[in-house]
């Protein structure tokens, strides 16, 4: 899909070196046993997926973009789709986790994997959010398009609205904000990513706009699924596992979708 955010899609299907590929050979006296299988998803499941979204595409009918999520998230296996972006839950819980240590320290500089946060301070706010990324989701890493534009997109959203960066602008609703905002891009990226040619009888800015309203129900899902996990941590995030709420929360998102 194109987004109005003009995003790089992320490339989906089997990694090119199989689970098995590392492990040592037997001895040459031992029998030789069949290399397991690498647990990979193969493209069938997402063909009813893939035909839902042609519709919702061709139609903009809400109902039909919910169906289309609902089919791509039973075809990912529901809840049990977080398991996809573990190493992304990692890598961004990193990024939220120094936005948090920012959030506690009430204005103070924060040094969070020997990088001074205070030197973004006064900075423009996507220098500074390029920095951010940059420093805490590196180029090389696992879907790294995915990750970094995804983070990109959640601290714009939780810090727009400042022209600067501002270490005290930095609030635990900020941190919130940023982590229900990646969760959602997370899963909508994922999804872009396996669309196939479902807008090619679209036109552009018609696709754009459509790809943008089913966007808006995955922010809508993740928003309300997040507000009872982020209400049982007292309403704020602390710096400590929050690799484990962006897990906990995308599972409950894929959970949530697989019932439309």
């Amino acid at each position: 899909m194109g987004t109005s955010q003009s995003k790089p899609s992320t490339p989906g299907g089997s990694p090119l070196v199989a689970p098995w590929a590392d492990q040592d050979p037997p001895a040459p006296d031992q029998p030789q046993p069949a290399p397991a299988l690498p647990d990979v998803l193969p493209a069938a499941p997402l063909s009813g997926a893939r035909r839902a979204l042609r519709e919702y595409m061709g139609t903009g009918d809400r109902a039909a973009g919910r169906r289309a999520l609902g089919n791509y998230a039973r075809a990912m296996g529901g809840s049990r789709a977080s398991a996809r972006h573990a190493r992304a839950a990692r890598t961004g819980g990193a990024a939220l986790s120094a936005l948090a240590s920012v959030a506690q320290a009430n204005g103070a500089a924060v040094v969070v994997a020997g990088f001074d946060l205070g030197t973004l301070a006064g900075r423009p706010l996507e220098e500074a959010i390029t920095t951010i990324v940059d420093q805490f989701c590196p180029p090389g890493i696992l879907d790294e398009d995915m990750v970094r534009s995804a983070m990109a997109e959640a601290l714009f959203e939780a810090l727009g609205d400042q022209p600067v960066f501002d270490l005290n602008a930095v609030t635990d609703h900020v941190v919130v904000v940023a982590t229900v905002c990646f969760v959602a891009e997370l899963v909508f990226a994922a999804i872009a990513a396996e669309q196939g040619k479902s807008a090619e009888n679209v036109a552009p800015a018609t696709a754009v706009q459509r790809e943008n309203a089913l966007r808006d129900l995955v922010r809508a899902a993740a928003d309300e699924i997040a507000t009872p996990i982020i209400q049982r941590s007292g309403g704020s995030l602390s710096p400590d596992g929050l690799d484990g709420i962006v897990v906990e929360i995308t599972s409950a998102v894929y959970g949530e979708m697989a019932r439309w």
